[in-house]
């Protein structure tokens, strides 16, 4: 009897856990981030970008074309959504991508080229570029659970400014660790435009995981390099004037 008794707990317990996995909603996704995003302030690293393919890289979008041009930079990030990438383009040309909020500012050479990219999600860098999850993506998105297993969820990510644009997001995340796994760009067309795969993590402040190798690869799978980081520091003190649009 004692046996059949620990038989029918176990098969309850365990039903329970994956009834509980697949109830996980993209709120309980969020409030999670947001746990372990609360002691992140900022980040800076150094980053490496080895580009495998131009004619690939030039079906990516505006807001990776401008990334790619780069062969090593300097990424910086304060939360909760101002980016910049300070790097060296071929031919040792400077250049600098800047990004506060919605608005984007290239430098290099004699370019100066501002815009806003609010309603124009396929020119927008977010977190989910830098390799993390942050409370930021649920303001831009509307994030929904596709499914739920047990070693990774699926979430779609739809901008939620843009228009009518059907362009969207799948993400992979590990629902233990929330590292993210993949993520796959959409075309309003249903095209995918660009696969991405996360591996090598850090921790930010500690608790929030960051991956610091990315492969990226086309819709038809062909290799448009990668991107590496190297020394992430957190709460490094960043100045809200790196990111002003004012800059020449």
């Amino acid at each position: 009897m004692r046996r059949i008794a620990f038989g029918i707990l176990a098969v309850f317990v365990l039903g329970a856990m994956a009834s509980s996995a697949w109830a996980m909603t993209a709120n309980d996704i969020l409030a999670r981030v947001k746990t372990m995003e609360a002691g992140l302030v900022d980040f800076r690293a150094d980053m490496v970008i080895t580009e495998a393919n131009k004619q690939n890289v030039s079906g990516m979008g505006e807001g990776y074309t401008d990334l790619l041009k780069l062969q090593k930079a300097v990424v910086q990030y304060k939360k909760p959504d101002k980016i910049r990438y300070d790097g060296l383009a071929k031919g040792g040309i400077k250049a600098a991508y800047i990004q506060n909020g919605y608005d984007k500012l290239i430098l290099a050479a004699m370019i100066r080229k501002k815009e806003n990219v609010k309603n124009a999600p396929g020119k927008r860098q977010d977190t989910l570029d830098l390799g993390f999850l942050s409370s930021r993506l649920w303001t831009d998105n509307t994030v929904t659970v596709v499914s739920t297993g047990k070693d990774s969820v699926k979430l779609k990510f739809d901008p939620k400014f843009g228009g009518s644009d059907k362009r969207h997001d799948m993400v992979w995340v590990n629902p233990g660790t929330l590292k993210l796994q993949k993520r796959e760009k959409y075309r309003g067309s249903g095209e995918m435009r660009v696969r991405m795969v996360y591996s090598e993590y850090q921790m930010l402040a500690g608790k929030l995981p960051i991956a610091t190798n990315c492969a990226m690869y086309d819709g038809s799978g062909g290799s448009l390099g990668s991107v590496k980081y190297a020394n992430v520091k957190s709460n490094v003190g960043l100045s809200d004037a790196l990111f002003s649009m004012s800059q020449r």
